[in-house]
């Protein structure tokens, strides 16, 4: 009869080996399959990703547009920089994407402008931020569900505090706004407000019909998709990609008030929302630039550090803020970050720049 503490001993070895044994197997069996698998996927994902990449334009291109980097004028003081871009045609100082608004930011010097484009009912690419006009005009009509013939008769400077000196400012047709900066000499990023997918087909149009804006304009817009398109077809055209926090979720952002209104009540859709945000933002850094082939970030004023603007510049990528009005603001942006910042007012911008 077997004595119970060698037996004892006995059982608990066989298990051990068991499970060691087990382990060691399933171990092996995971190496020989499961790994090796993994390594293929990686592979396959990486291909497809290099398949579908759009390379950035040449370095070249871009200076034509937005000049060399700050970072540089100290070494080049006579070669072209960007400093300031006039947002929505600097919109404090005269109604925002109108004639008269890129007009006076040439008279005040300013040869880059901003201007947000969406699209009519009758699908007229227009110079309008806003998806209604009540913030601009005595109007409450909806963008996209109206006729141009009816908007070009509204005017959008009723509610401005300089409506007496531009009086009578119009919404502006794209092609319009376009011509005229071209004639100006004046540099523009086209901001596209509209996820109709009929933009990207009149934005290749318009490269056609003008082919200067290669050397001219940048296109930019929140909606990855868009870019994408509109570089797969014409991988010469520059463009950047907005963001800030929260900003399919959320209509607004800033570092002091924090997450604006909700986008969406539903409770799903927001949700939905909010994990798009969350997926948006770590992918940027990592993947979306890269296969978007950007040349420049538009990022909101409140997420931007030196460190961040560096991290950026690592990646080929130069870093716009928007919009930056307080004086103390673009004098460090300017001065200490050293890089291009929107502005919705010209206001002090020669003091601003004085010293760099």
């Amino acid at each position: 009869m077997c004595n119970t503490g060698l037996c004892g001993i006995f059982k608990s070895c066989v298990l051990i080996f068991v499970f060691i044994y087990g382990t060691c197997h399933i171990t092996f069996e995971m190496i020989q399959t499961i790994v090796p698998i993994g390594f293929i996927l990686i592979g396959v994902f990486t291909f497809g990703l290099y398949v579908v990449k759009i390379p950035p334009p040449d370095e070249e291109i871009v200076q034509k547009i937005i000049g060399r980097p700050l970072t540089d004028e100290a070494e080049h003081p006579n070669e072209f920089y960007m400093k300031s871009v006039a947002h929505r045609g600097a919109g404090l100082d005269a109604p925002e994407n109108s004639l008269v608004a890129f007009d006076n930011c040439s008279k005040k010097g300013c040869n880059t402008i901003e201007f947000d484009v969406s699209l009519t009912a009758d699908d007229v690419p227009v110079v309008f931020h806003d998806n209604t006009l009540e913030r601009m005009s005595n109007s409450d009509k909806i963008i996209s569900k109206t006729l141009w013939e009816d908007l070009s008769k509204i005017d959008i400077s009723v509610h401005h505090p300089y409506k007496e000196r531009f009086a009578d400012a119009r919404i502006p047709t794209l092609k319009d706004t376009v011509s005229q900066l071209l004639k100006a000499d004046q540099r523009m990023f086209i901001d596209i407000k509209t996820q109709n997918g009929k933009i990207i087909d009149i934005i290749l149009n318009l490269y056609e019909e003008y082919p200067s804006l290669h050397s001219m304009a940048v296109v930019t817009s929140f909606f990855p998709n868009i870019i994408y398109y509109i570089r797969r077809s014409n991988p010469k055209i520059v463009c950047s990609l907005a963001w800030r926090p929260h900003c399919f979720a959320h209509v607004s952002y800033s570092a002091s008030e924090g997450k604006g209104e909700r986008r969406s009540l539903n409770p799903v859709k927001h949700c939905w929302l909010c994990l798009c945000d969350v997926l948006h933002e770590w992918l940027l850094p990592r993947l979306t630039y890269n296969i978007l082939g950007l040349s420049l970030i538009l990022l909101h004023k409140d997420v931007i550090s030196s460190k961040v603007v560096s991290d950026w510049r690592d990646k080929g990528v130069r870093v716009v803020a928007w919009t930056v009005n307080h004086p103390v603001e673009k004098q460090y942006l300017a001065r200490s970050v050293k890089i291009t910042y929107m502005t919705d007012t010209l206001t002090g911008e020669s003091t601003v720049h004085s010293t760099i």
